[in-house]
Parts: C-alpha cells; sequence; structure tokens
C-alpha cells in the first residue's frame, strides 16, 4: 500500500484508508495492507493478521505480520498454555484487550511467558466479523504497557472493520478468478479433446485417456498439454 495515513482521525481519512484496502487486488496482499495500515494508523509496534475459518488450526492458513519471528514465538506461546487474546477474540467474537501484560489476570500464563521471551507489553485483539461470521482476528500489540488509549482503540475498531470487508471482497475476487482460469482451462481440455476425437477416431474417454498419458509421461499438466495442442495442433507424448 502507499500513502497509509498515520493517526487517521476524520471520516475522510478513513474513507480514503478502507478504499486503498478495498482497491488491493488479492488476498493475501490486503491482509498485508492491513498490517501496514494498523503498523502506521492505530498506530503500534506491531501486527498481525491471521485469516482463517479455524484459528486453532496451526499453521494458520493466511497470516501475515511485520516480524515474522515474533508472531511465530507469540504462536508457540498461545498453544503452549492454550490461551491467548487472539483465540478469544475468534472464539467469541470480541475484542480483548491485555493494557498491561506486567500485571495481567486473565491471561496470566500467557502474559507471564510473553514478557518472558517478548518485548510485547500491551495488546488488543479485534475479531474480523462480517456478516454474523468471524473470518479472522487482528492483533495489535506495543512495547509498553498502557500504549493504546482510547483513541488508539477506537481507531484499532474502525480499521478492523473495513478489514473484514476489504478482506471478503478479495476471497470473492479471487474465488472469481479461478473459477473463470477453471472454465477456461476446462474449455481448453475440451477443444484438445474434440481435436483428438477428430483426428483418431477416438471415443471421449480415450481421448481424455490419451491426454492424462502424456501428462504423466511428460511430468506436465494436464491442462498445459491440452493448451499446447490447440495452439500447435501438436504436444509431446501425443
Amino acid at each position: 500500500m502507499t500513502g497509509v495515513i498515520d493517526h487517521p482521525s476524520s471520516p475522510e481519512e478513513f474513507a480514503h484508508l478502507a478504499r486503498e484496502l478495498v482497491e488491493t487486488p488479492g488476498v493475501m496482499p490486503t491482509v498485508h495492507g492491513v498490517v501496514e495500515s494498523a503498523i502506521h494508523a492505530v498506530p503500534c509496534t506491531w501486527a498481525a493478521v491471521v485469516v482463517t475459518d479455524d484459528v486453532h488450526q496451526r499453521p494458520a492458513r493466511m497470516l501475515a505480520a511485520n516480524d515474522s519471528e515474533l508472531v511465530r514465538v507469540i504462536g508457540g506461546i498461545a498453544v503452549g498454555v492454550g490461551a491467548s487474546p487472539g483465540i478469544v477474540a475468534f472464539d467469541e467474537a470480541r475484542t480483548v484487550c491485555c493494557p498491561d501484560l506486567e500485571h495481567e489476570e486473565q491471561f496470566r500464563h500467557y502474559a507471564e511467558e510473553m514478557v518472558a521471551h517478548t518485548r510485547v507489553r500491551a495488546v488488543i485483539s479485534i475479531p474480523l466479523v462480517l456478516r454474523g461470521a468471524t473470518t479472522g482476528v487482528m492483533t495489535v500489540y506495543a512495547d509498553r504497557p498502557h500504549a493504546f488509549d482510547r483513541d488508539a482503540a477506537a481507531r484499532a475498531h474502525v480499521l478492523a472493520e473495513h478489514a473484514a470487508i476489504a478482506i471478503d471482497a478479495a476471497r470473492v475476487e479471487d474465488a472469481a478468478e479461478n473459477l473463470e482460469v477453471a472454465l477456461l482451462r476446462s474449455r481448453t481440455i475440451g477443444a484438445a479433446m474434440g481435436i483428438l476425437i477428430e483426428r483418431h477416431k477416438l471415443t471421449v474417454d480415450e481421448a481424455f485417456d490419451r491426454l492424462r498419458v502424456a501428462s504423466q509421461n511428460a511430468n506436465r499438466k494436464l491442462a498445459d498439454i491440452a493448451a499446447e495442442l490447440v495452439e500447435t495442433g501438436t504436444a509431446d507424448g501425443l
């Protein structure tokens, strides 16, 4: 992303930020954009965004952070103690705040491990919720206690709302593109089979089997073999 606004406070500034997120192509680039936005807009020292159907799944299906090694350590701590702000935020679809890990009671074991093994001293985890379903969690971290005042927490919440919408839009766009690619490959394979049927008087099953065998022998994708046949009239192994 470019032109991320530091400490956005007006509706216009957040609208600009939301527009940048929605216009970012692809799910993972959008997730990385949310991380970058959080660093500047909340602001925070570290940020991580996970997009998943099951936050207990390891490793997470889609994860972005500005410090991957720190997030790896934090993930290990969460698994080891069995609870974390991010896990609870996802499971209960609610925001979880730990303003001072050195004096944290709700996640005592998590806090003790975090203080012992990281520089993190404050945490806010916010679920990414859209149409009643939780699709992920955005967590922001600070290297000092009580780093997130009321305004910072409010900015984090607004960003999480925009992030949920942007990520969902990117997932829909990616799914549409994947479907388009699948349909194109299907048509190409069908056209290649038609060439083989006409050229060699084969049945549909025999034509597909020739493509499959050629794919295996050449160690190439069947769709690539089919595309070559359609484009050039021949292909290795056919």
